[in-house]
């Protein structure tokens, strides 16, 4: 296929978004770290913890190292999208085609790249779900004590007045009827 400058240029909105989220998810990551590590410098923490912590860093430094190829994927996918679209504006078409394949390869490289990272996340959380499983104050949270309700001492029938026979047509069982209510 003949690359159009046109049809590369439907790539172009796609890689700067992209570059975007992974910045934020960058920028995310980052804060995680940093609060995490004023949390251990902070406070004395147990052997426990240091178990939970030290299989964290490792996730996250793993983490980190992947959304930096991604954005180094995304970034060069970008520029090689750029030089296609030089070469097709200069009719160098072969070139063009081969600019442009790199490009839709590294963006495939990254969104595959990008899934993985999202599994990691995933697993991260599972971990921080199962300590909170583990502490016994949610379990009370989860399933909190029955209330039973006290008894009424009065009836219904004791606070209603017995009316009196209106004329609106009602016969005595139907007064009756309401004054047992």
């Amino acid at each position: 296929m003949q690359p159009d400058i046109l049809i590369i240029g439907v790539l172009f909105p796609a890689i700067p978004l992209m570059m975007v989220n992974f910045g934020n998810r960058y920028s995310v990551l980052a804060s995680l770290i940093r609060s995490l590590h004023d949390e251990v410098i902070r406070d004395n923490v147990s052997i426990g913890d240091a178990e939970r912590f030290l299989s964290q860093i490792s996730r996250l430094r793993h983490r980190l190292r992947l959304i930096g190829f991604i954005q180094s994927c995304a970034a060069f996918a970008f520029v090689l999208a750029l030089a296609a679209m030089i070469a097709t504006y200069f009719d160098y078409k072969l070139t063009a085609s081969w600019l442009f394949f790199g490009s839709m390869t590294l963006m495939m490289a990254s969104m595959l790249i990008f899934m993985r990272e999202i599994q990691i996340a995933n697993a991260a959380l599972d971990v921080h779900l199962s300590d909170l499983t583990l502490h016994q104050e949610w379990h009370e949270f989860l399933q909190p004590p029955k209330r039973t309700r006290a008894k009424r001492s009065t009836k219904k029938s004791a606070k209603k007045p017995k009316t009196a026979n209106t004329g609106t047509g009602d016969t005595g069982a139907e007064k009756t009827k309401a004054e047992k209510t």
